[in-house]
This record gives structure tokens, C-alpha cells and sequence, in this order.
């Protein structure tokens, strides 16, 4: 039987497993996909992942209900992602998906063009701050909306909607001048 999330939820607090799979099925390539966008690496982005679910399944007692699942467990798995970086004192990266790129039997020239794009998007993009980075991910690779990523991000929409302009017009500004030194 499928629930909707707060079904889920509260079967979840009555101790149903089958409810906690359900809510892990729906969830899980999210939380991944976020990590990856961070990390860049399968192996932490998967460990984040795991350590997301069980934050969400400790503390799934304190989601009141009030706003979206999909938004609380998207905010803990960019926090987790986070805490990863710092404590390895690196800087994230954003690895871009191969497919965003494709095309049909591309030539020779064309792999250069689009290799050169996915590594200058790839360097505009760490050029970002983190949370500048989650906004871009979660808006454009993730296609949540500037309300889901509000409560990711836990501030207004119109704080969001801010953050996106401003993100984007540093992307096309580092674009423009990596176009330039060409």
C-alpha cells in the first residue's frame, strides 16, 4: 500500500519497517544525487546517503509535518554533505551528469567542444558558494522548485529566488571570462 508522506511518517513512528523502505525507495536517489552533486564521489555520496536515513529515521519524530518530507530530508542530506566536506578539508565539486551533455553520435570535434563546456560549467560552478551550489543543483539538475529549495535552504522564497539570480549571474560571468581567455 502506498501512503502519502505524512501516512508514512506516522506509520513509521508506529514502528512499521515496511513504511521506513517505502519512505527509502521514494527518497534515497534524491539524497544521493544531492551528495554526489557535492562530493563528486560515489563511494561518500552513498555513505551520505546511508547516514541521511538514519538522521531521518532518528529524528523523524521531530518532523512535525508542517512542510514537505522531500524538503526535510533533502535539507539534511546537503547538511551531511556539507559536514563530509569540512571535515575533510577540501572543497566540493559538482560533477556534471554525463547525459545533460549527449549527443547522438557526436564527432570527434564535438566530444572537445562538449568535454571543454562540462569542464568550464564544472569550475563556474565550484566558483560558488555552497549554498549558492545546493540552490543551482537543486533548481537546474534536480528541478525542485524556489519554494522546495526554501525550506532546504530554511529561509524565504524570495531569499531563494535572490540566491539563484545571484548564483547565476556569477556562472555566466566566470563563463564569459573563461570564454574570453580562449
Amino acid at each position: 500500500m502506498e501512503f502519502n508522506d505524512r501516512e508514512l511518517a506516522n506509520e513509521i513512528r508506529s514502528g512499521s519497517n515496511v513504511a521506513f523502505e517505502q519512505l527509502m525507495r521514494r527518497y534515497s536517489r534524491l539524497a544521493y544525487k544531492i551528495a554526489y552533486g557535492f562530493l563528486g564521489d560515489v563511494d561518500h555520496a552513498m555513505d551520505v546517503t546511508q547516514t541521511t536515513f538514519l538522521k531521518v529515521y532518528e529524528r523523524l519524530g521531530s518532523w512535525r509535518g508542517e512542510g514537505d518530507l522531500k524538503s526535510w530530508i533533502a535539507r539534511i542530506a546537503a547538511n551531511e554533505s556539507l559536514n563530509l566536506v569540512r571535515a575533510q578539508k577540501r572543497r566540493p565539486t559538482t560533477p556534471l551528469e554525463d547525459d545533460l551533455f549527449l549527443q547522438s553520435d557526436p564527432t570527434q570535434e564535438q566530444n572537445i567542444d562538449l568535454r571543454e563546456s562540462r569542464e568550464a560549467l564544472h569550475r563556474s560552478l565550484e566558483s560558488l558558494s555552497p549554498r549558492q551550489r545546493l540552490a543551482v543543483i537543486l533548481r537546474y539538475f534536480r528541478g525542485m522548485t524556489p519554494s522546495q529549495i526554501s525550506a532546504v535552504l530554511e529561509c524565504s522564497e524570495g531569499t531563494t529566488r535572490n540566491i539563484l539570480f545571484r548564483s547565476l549571474r556569477k556562472l555566466r560571468s566566470e563563463l564569459i571570462a573563461t570564454e574570453e581567455a580562449l
